[in-house]
């Protein structure tokens, strides 16, 4: 991203004149180098380079106030149109993207540097195409400020930042700033130009899947099965590519201390639980995503994993965790691996967010009768499953491509030339697997009926507990419903004496309605159950058809 340097009253006002010339000064910068191509552009954006000339900062306080409104959008807007009347072109529905850099610098900055640094970036994303629009101030009283980048596309803005000018700019980053953030905004102008519409470019395009690398899960298989029975926690980062959440790195978190812990919080597997939001957790998680930036590799959280037994993984502290992470980015998930099933043979990893009605209601804290009926959530509308797809690197496909494959038998004949080689390849043999034979009950199934029957018992328990505030609350209405009659009684005997009536709200502070539990824990516990009963039932089909393929056997002559 490039940094904010200092120019002369002259050199910004002279950076400001419109050109009609094919080269357009769109930033502080006037060299050759940094001047955009208008030929390179389509109608759409040279519309838009040109009207931006007439794009300046409004308010004084533009390092930190809504974008939106820190700039004079509607006379760009305004320019745009005349721009279209005056060639004639009919608009239509463009979009482009926004980048807004906000930082702080320390006094110990030196500008020269910092100026160096940005002048070279900008020239190199200037040559990589599609760069409409550089602007930026000067820091305030606390070193605060704000540059702004606006690209053809994001595809353009990605072309711009993989140089070794912008990696360098990068590298300096944490030594130059004290504080940076990067928001990406979609401009979109509609046909005709009635309007323009600023959007959040993160929050545009939801994600449909979780793309892991390879060595991400191997990383994550490590740490789960080397801390099992106990539960494994750790950080997640990457990007979000066009409704794709690419996830290419993860850490674990540290190690709480159980000895230094008090009371029921001294369980080791409730202080992993409890990790991903603990305030140690995240100042070592903050700092670690600082260390990465300096690496230059993708430094942006996309959430966190844990480790799970049987699938036993949907309770509060879950929930807890990914409306942690979720409340503050949309475009974040919680990978569930399961070390018990992982064991088999297959590797079972599956991501996990909120859903949107379960965040608005969890962020209101009301799981009452009254707000589930009005608001229609259920316990299937808690979590919302998320495909994963696991991805390997170029350079580890061609190396796997490459691996020889083992001969057939252990006489190996030496090929008399390449036509043999060509005409019978090395490949794997088939070796017979017995386990497909095997008619026993899995030992899986038994644990996994076993922990459904300890769900089903704590749902009765809970269906017991808002019974029992029901025959409450009915009792204590009953109690008012008499009291109010009683009262409503008396008054009518003091009225016919010409006496003043009693107050009638008096009930109020006689008696105190009992509260209704919270129906959250209810809700998950009907979740577990239905995770539970799917795994049940995956495991019993394949037991089920090897039964009726032996039944002739099993049944008495």
């Amino acid at each position: 991203m490039a940094s904010c340097v200092v120019l002369t009253p002259a050199e910004l006002t002279a950076a400001k004149k419109p050109s009609r010339d094919r080269h357009l000064v769109v930033s502080p910068y006037r060299g050759q180098e940094h001047l955009l191509d208008l030929e390179s552009l389509d109608a759409e954006n040279q519309l838009l380079a040109l009207a931006l000339t007439k794009m300046e900062c409004l308010r004084d306080d533009y390092a930190t106030a809504p974008y939106v409104e820190t700039f004079n959008w509607d006379e760009v807007i305004g320019t745009l149109q005349t721009l279209a009347e005056e060639t004639s072109h009919e608009w239509e529905k463009t979009s482009f993207f926004v980048v807004a850099f906000r930082s702080r610098i320390p006094p110990t900055t030196v500008y020269a540097e910092l100026g160096t640094l940005d002048k070279a970036a900008h020239a190199e994303a200037t040559e990589s195409g599609g760069f409409l629009k550089y602007w930026f101030g000067t820091p305030d009283g606390e070193g605060r400020n704000l540059a702004t980048c606006i690209w053809r596309s994001q595809e353009d803005a990605r072309k711009g930042g993989v140089g070794p000018a912008h990696r360098k700019a990068a590298g300096a980053a944490r030594s130059l700033y004290s504080f940076w953030k990067i928001d990406r905004l979609k401009l979109t102008i509609e046909d005709g130009i009635p309007s323009d519409n600023m959007a959040d470019a993160q929050k545009d395009v939801p994600f449909k899947s979780a793309q892991v690398e390879s060595l991400v899960v191997m990383k994550i298989v490590k740490h789960c099965s080397s801390s099992f029975p106990t539960i494994a926690t750790g950080s997640l980062v990457g990007m979000d590519n066009n409704g794709l959440l690419e996830i290419t790195n993860a850490f674990p978190f540290p190690t709480a201390d159980v000895s230094s812990s008090d009371g029921h919080q001294s369980d080791a597997s409730s202080l992993a639980a409890a990790a991903p939001r603990a305030k140690a957790s995240i100042a070592y998680q903050n700092e670690m995503i600082k260390h990465l930036k300096e690496v230059n590799v993708d430094a942006n959280n996309v959430g966190w994993y844990t480790s799970a037994t049987m699938g036993n993984f949907i309770n509060l502290s879950f929930i807890e965790n990914q409306y942690h992470y979720q409340r503050d980015n949309d475009k974040t998930v919680a990978l569930v691996h399961d070390v018990s099933r992982s064991s088999q043979g297959t590797l079972s990893l599956r991501a996990f967010k909120l859903s949107a009605d379960f965040m608005a209601a969890y962020k209101e804290g009301k799981f009452t009768t009254e707000s589930l009926t009005k608001s229609k959530l259920s316990f299937r509308d808690i979590i919302v499953e998320v495909p994963v797809v696991v991805h390997n690197s170029h350079l580890l496909t061609s190396f796997l491509y490459q691996l020889p494959a083992l001969p057939k038998s252990p006489e190996i004949e030496l090929p008399t030339s390449l036509d043999d080689i060509r005409r019978d390849p090395a490949g794997l043999p088939a070796h017979p697997s017995f386990d497909a034979l095997d008619v026993s009950i899995d030992p899986f199934l038994e644990k996994t009926c076993d922990l459904l029957l300890e769900s089903i018992e704590s749902h009765y328990s809970d269906l017991n507990n808002h019974q029992y505030y029901q025959r409450q609350l009915t009792r204590e209405q009953f109690k008012i419903t008499q009291w109010q009659t009683k009262r409503k009684a008396e008054n009518a005997a003091r009225a016919a004496a010409k006496q003043q009536p009693l107050p009638e709200d008096e009930w109020q502070r006689l008696f105190k309605l009992p509260q209704e539990p919270s129906r959250l824990e209810g809700m998950l516990n009907a979740r577990q159950v239905e995770q539970y009963s799917k795994q049940v039932d995956g495991f019993t089909a394949t037991i089920t058809s090897k039964m009726f393929a032996v039944r002739g056997n099993l049944l008495p002559e």
